[in-house]
């Protein structure tokens, strides 16, 4: 088709309305003058004549209605008489039909899945009232983003600020206690909160009542609120768990509240605490260990909020110059933080899917187009009769997208496994948004993306069938020459194919890779046969830090005997497992010249043993002994980032440090660094302390084993059950365990992307292997003279291959040339892996080609097998 015919299609398709106006115009002018000529012949004179005429006629505008009436009607009818006929049309190629439709369901149910879940989660506001209104407050220091803000910093931001209706705050963790009381005791998580998060957040407890202001003034020692979960699990939903009491760690709580289902906000919390204003925890404004939530007046910007809260940091500095000095609170938009961690992976899998249906889209395109040579004979009669190319467009288009639709209801079963599937491995919790489901707008987005599917795959294919010359093709005998440019079209298809494919197997190689070197990283300790857990005591039972220090020694000795149990340790925060808590620390005489610029090191307590129990190297000085007790001189043992950086070129054994502003410690030793907050992250500075000189309520416990550590789960739980029917050994696992749910999210973003490269290097292969399966049965009569003039079966073998390796070695060029840009975003996922890896790029390439060799190699073996005679007897 030449381009000016291309160009007059398109304007005769935007000036379509104008013209069928134009026609209604020439019809009712045609009728009007037929009755006209009519009455002049009766003996009416013309003017009298087309008066009548009018009248009878209705008006102009009730004769185009009646038109436009029988139009449509005429439209509806031939949109039904094109639907029968491509269901017809479809149902007698079923084989092309059933296979289109898997195809095209796989893209479009990949697609439906991943827009469902984005929706939910990026696009759906958050399940609070007027949520446009929340914002979430961060400190920042020096201008950098900090993280966390300090109790005491919270509560003077939200009597000065005038901008918000209400600021609340919650703990950045979630403690654990102990229930005791009725039958055998349980461990619950709860959460700190202030009186007013609740009413900020805009949610109103299902029963009972939320927190109040003088509850909070008093400490709120009395007052709980819990889930609509542990409501059900502990009170079976009876009505009358509003006013009961419930004993945590030894101390009665009444429940206030229950809160409706399914709420959850940053944790999963069975009880919600009250923040003790006035409590001892986290006193000093350098401890930072909240979130601010805020909700913004009406009428309040977040840029005016900001204002605000940006002069509540500078008087603070002013006031208390040695811990606010170069601290702000930086607001920002709470869906957009909440979102943060899962951004990047939904938009990259919603980008591959993307290419995983446009792959599909070429695939079918090119089975539609072979499908459509074979039906220019039936397209060249139809013009021959009569038939106007626009018409025979619509009627094959109708097919396309009746295929598509067919594949979308599929896809939406394919949607929901998809769906299942995110939702289990992506770690969207933090939002407590409301599970993806199948609202007006992913139906709407399913049936557009079907539409438009069927379009995609359907218009060169239309185009190309209904290029015909009647004459020439009808008279055209049974041995035609294909077409060369619908040839050069199919066999672009395929190298498109093939090139989104090595680009997505490129991006699942860097991620592979990035993914092995997480497995294999340096944790700084040995986390094989090493089994972890909680221990809860009741502080009522052990008052003092003596009785405490006394009830854990003699648990790790009996621990300790126990079979298959090498030693044992405690700690406040095993690695992994308890993240954070970070002080300060520099040398004694030496504070560092400006507030808040010292070093920050992980804060630890532990028992004697523990850096042998994780198999932490001790690089210089002593381990803690069991002379480091309450009373006696306070030591420290620091890692050696924070030896070198305290301490440079000089040994750190027996010098003095200061921490927190608290107290001094004599460095007694030093330990590798260990990564105890994030694999993902350097190794961490620490500093250990004694546990006997910390008295600490609660402890986790490492269990170094012979053998498998779960065996020693049920010996464990009875030593206590034995020693303290209220001492709780909880939330006992494997440190392989631990470690693998920390790789659990980038696995899932890994496996994901691997499978839809997979997918992709599927359909890319049934791609080649159709192309040239059709070059084949077209040149049959080819393949049969040559086979006839000698040439042997090698000799077919190797010119096919030749014809399918080139495309896709074209195939392979652009996807690697693609590869770099198109993988930038998994950039942001990757560990010590460069985007330029070469071993990703070559086993890419290696993968697909040999999927792409097999692919060529069937339908060549295929052809050099044929029988000469029965080719030639067929031609």
């Amino acid at each position: 088709m030449s381009l000016q015919r291309w160009i007059g299609g398109v304007f005769r398709s935007l000036f379509r309305k104008a013209e069928q106006d134009e026609d209604l115009d020439e019809e009712l002018r045609s009728c009007l003058d037929m009755l006209v000529e009519e009455k002049v012949r009766a003996g009416m004179s013309p003017a009298e004549a087309e008066r009548r005429a009018r009248i009878e006629l209705g008006g102009e505008e009730q004769v185009k209605e009646d038109v436009r009436e029988r139009r449509l009607g005429a439209g509806l009818d031939a949109l039904l008489q094109d639907v029968r006929y491509a269901l017809r049309s479809l149902r007698k190629n079923v084989g092309i039909t059933t296979v289109s439709a898997l195809i095209l369901a796989v893209g479009i149910g990949a697609n439906t899945a991943l827009f469902s879940t984005v929706h939910s989660v990026l696009v759906r506001s958050l399940p609070f009232p007027h949520p446009d209104r929340l914002v979430i407050g961060l400190k920042t220091m020096n201008g950098e983003m900090s993280g966390p803000v300090s109790r005491v910093d919270y509560f003077d931001y939200r009597e000065r600020s005038r901008s918000f209706e209400r600021l609340a705050a919650l703990t950045t963790f979630v403690e654990q206690h102990t229930v005791t009381g009725d039958g055998d005791p349980e461990l619950v998580e709860a959460s700190y909160v202030t009186w007013n998060l609740f009413p900020t957040l805009g949610v109103v407890p299902v029963r009972g009542r939320s927190f109040l202001p003088e509850e909070e003034a008093r400490g709120g020692a009395s007052s709980v609120i819990i889930s609509y979960g542990y409501w059900q699990r502990r009170f079976g939903g009876a009505d009358d768990a509003v006013g009961a009491t419930l004993t945590l760690d030894g101390t009665p709580f009444t429940v206030v509240g229950v809160m409706p289902r399914g709420f959850r906000f940053m944790f999963d919390a069975d009880v919600w605490q009250l923040i003790d204003r006035n409590g001892p925890f986290d006193t000093q404004r350098d401890s930072h260990s909240h979130w601010v939530v805020g909700r913004l007046a009406p009428g309040v910007s977040i840029d005016q909020a900001q204002a605000d809260v940006d002069g509540i940091s500078r008087a603070l500095a002013e006031e208390y110059p040695e811990s606010n000095t170069g601290k702000a609170l930086l607001l920002a938009d709470l869906h957009g933080y909440l979102v943060r961690n899962v951004r990047t992976s939904l938009l990259l899998l919603m980008g591959t899917t993307v290419l995983v249906l446009l792959i599909a889209c070429a695939n079918v395109a090119g089975l539609l187009l072979a499908r459509g040579e074979r039906r220019r004979s039936e397209m060249a009669m139809r013009v021959a009769l009569g038939a106007p190319r626009h018409r025979l467009l619509r009627q094959l288009l109708t097919e396309s997208v009746l295929l598509a639709v067919g594949a979308a209801i599929l896809g939406i079963m394919v949607a929901f496994l998809f769906q299942d599937l995110l939702l289990r491995l992506l770690p969207t919790g933090e939002l407590g948004a409301r599970p993806p489901g199948a609202n007006t707008a992913v139906l709407a987005f399913t049936l557009l993306l079907s539409v438009a599917t069927g379009l995609l795959v359907g218009i060169v294919p239309a185009f190309r069938s209904t290029t015909v010359e009647p004459g020439r093709r009808l008279k055209a005998e049974s041995r035609t020459t294909p077409d060369v440019r619908s040839g050069r079209f199919r066999s672009g298809l395929v190298v498109l194919q093939v090139a989104l494919s090595v680009t997505l197997l490129v991006g699942s190689g860097l991620l592979i890779r990035s993914l092995a070197r997480l497995s294999t990283v340096q944790l700084g300790f040995d986390p094989e046969n090493l089994l972890t857990g909680q221990v809860q005591i009741q502080v009522p039972d052990y008052p003092t830090p003596v009785q405490r220090d006394q009830f854990y020694a003699s648990l790790l000795e009996e621990v300790e005997a126990l079979p298959g149990v090498q030693r044992a340790a405690l700690a406040n925060k095993l690695p992994l497992l308890s993240r954070w808590q970070d002080w300060s620390v520099w040398p004694v005489g030496k504070p560092p010249a400006l507030p808040n610029q010292g070093l920050s090191a992980m804060a630890r307590w532990v028992t004697p043993g523990y850096f042998r129990t994780l198999g932490i190297p001790v690089l210089a000085g002593r381990d803690f002994a069991g002379t480091d007790v309450l009373g006696s001189p306070c030591v420290v043992v620091v890692s050696r980032s924070v030896a070198g950086e305290l301490f440079p070129g000089s040994s750190p054994i027996g010098r003095q440090v200061r921490i927190g502003d608290w107290r001094n410690f004599e460095i007694v030793g030093v330990v590798e660094d260990a990564r105890l907050n994030m694999l993902r992250r350097q190794p961490d500075a620490a500093m250990y302390m004694s546990a006997a000189q910390m008295a600490p309520a609660r402890m986790q416990i490492a269990i170094r084993t012979t053998g498998n550590p779960d065996l020693l789960v049920r010996p464990i739980q009875q030593l206590l059950r034995q020693k303290d029917p209220n001492v709780l050994f909880a939330r006992p696992r494997p440190m392989a365990g631990v470690i693998g749910e920390e790789l659990a999210g980038f696995r899932a973003i890994m496996l994901s992307l691997i499978l839809f490269a997979c997918i992709a290097v599927c359909l890319a292969a049934i791609g080649i292997y159709g192309v040239l399966a059709y070059y084949v049965s077209q040149r049959k009569g080819e393949l049969g003279v040559r086979l006839a003039m000698g040439a042997s079966e090698a000799d077919l073998v190797r010119m096919i291959l030749k014809r399918g390796l080139v495309l896709v070695g074209l195939g392979l060029a652009l996807g690697l040339a693609a590869a770099y840009p198109g993988t930038l975003v998994v950039g942001q996922l990757l560990f010590e892996t460069r985007l330029l890896d070469p071993v990703s790029y070559v086993a890419a390439s290696v993968a697909l080609g040999l999927v792409a060799v097999l692919a060529c190699y069937l339908p060549a073996r295929r052809a050099a097998r044929s029988d000469v005679a029965d080719v030639l007897r067929a031609e």
